[in-house]
């Protein structure tokens, strides 16, 4: 009984932790494909879902949806659909997946309330998260060259 509760308990936590640490994939297997990649482009199109694509991934995206979805009018349902062919079309699928799970995380927006150095009145600051982060590395550049005697960027 103890061994069999400490599995499921054991089961459980690997399943939310797995689940947590998963993104969900952005072209999703079982659903109409061609429906999924009108949707994609509609979603490039915003200018707010994955604006932090970069150009050269965002054209990398279109070609790849555009080859998906001649292969996806050819082969309705994938009947007849030669292996090589299958093969493609699951690695174009991981390449979309990759980058716009990617671009989604850093387009995220993060708010927080902040008050200003000197002041009591609280504003709020948003910015993604790709944007948060070259900040950082940029704060972290000025602080490394500050320390080694040179200037930084803003003087």
């Amino acid at each position: 009984m103890k061994h069999s509760l400490l599995l499921a308990i054991l089961a459980t936590g690997l399943a939310l932790a797995a689940s947590a640490q998963g993104k969900e994939p952005v072209l999703q297997p079982g659903k109409p494909l061609l429906a999924q990649i009108e949707q994609i482009e509609k979603q490039l199109g915003d200018g707010e879902t994955y604006s932090e694509l970069s150009g050269a991934d965002r054209s990398r995206v279109r070609e790849t949806l555009s080859r998906l979805r001649g292969v996806s009018e050819q082969y309705a349902n994938g009947v007849g659909m030669p292996e090589s062919v299958q093969t493609q079309v699951f690695n174009d699928q991981e390449v979309v997946n990759m980058l716009l799970t990617q671009a989604r995380e850093d387009s995220r927006l993060i708010c927080r309330r902040e008050k200003a150095i000197g002041s009591n009145r609280t504003t709020t600051q948003c910015s993604t998260v790709a944007e948060r982060a070259r900040q950082r590395e940029a704060a972290d550049r000025d602080l490394a060259r500050a320390q080694r005697g040179g200037h930084t960027a803003n003087n």
